[in-house]
């Protein structure tokens, strides 16, 4: 009790050093995944030819998805919790979790094309994107699920 977990080879400025050093590397990693997202919705958009006006446009953009895609991943996985369990079908079933999957990946989707006003997402690529990460997501499933 009371005791302290002091480190007796480092001085106090060696601490710092080391605290300093972690958080540059921190900040870092967060550049990283900060870039590689943004790059990668950037060849995406020049994939599909979504126009913005600008960069802070595009990021604004990705700033808002990841939040709401996580809330409507959450609506998903409760909605079909309490949904599916009363269909008696296989495939009701099947195409209910599908309809249902797809209908809330495609809607941040479409509101984030909506709240930000410096990019346009014709509702074509909406669907499409929403399609490709329906795709991902149930192979993702699929592969956790085997393991």
């Amino acid at each position: 009790m009371g005791q302290h977990n002091h480190d007796p080879n480092l001085s106090g400025s060696d601490k710092l050093i080391l605290a300093i050093s972690m958080t540059l590397l921190f900040a870092f990693a967060l550049l990283i995944v900060g870039g590689a997202f943004l790059f990668g919705f950037a060849g995406l958009f020049q994939l599909f030819s979504v126009q913005y006006e600008t960069k802070s446009s595009l990021i604004s953009y990705i700033v808002l998805l990841i939040p709401l895609t996580l809330m409507f991943e959450i609506a998903t996985m409760t909605f079909l919790i309490r949904v599916l369990p009363r269909l008696r079908r296989k495939w009701i079933i099947t195409i209910s979790q599908i309809g249902i999957s797809f209908l809330f990946i495609w809607i941040p989707l479409y509101l984030t094309d909506e709240w930000i006003k410096g990019i346009t997402v014709p509702l074509y690529t909406e669907l499409v994107a929403a399609s490709l990460l329906l795709v991902l997501d149930s192979l993702v499933e699929k592969k956790h699920f085997k393991e």
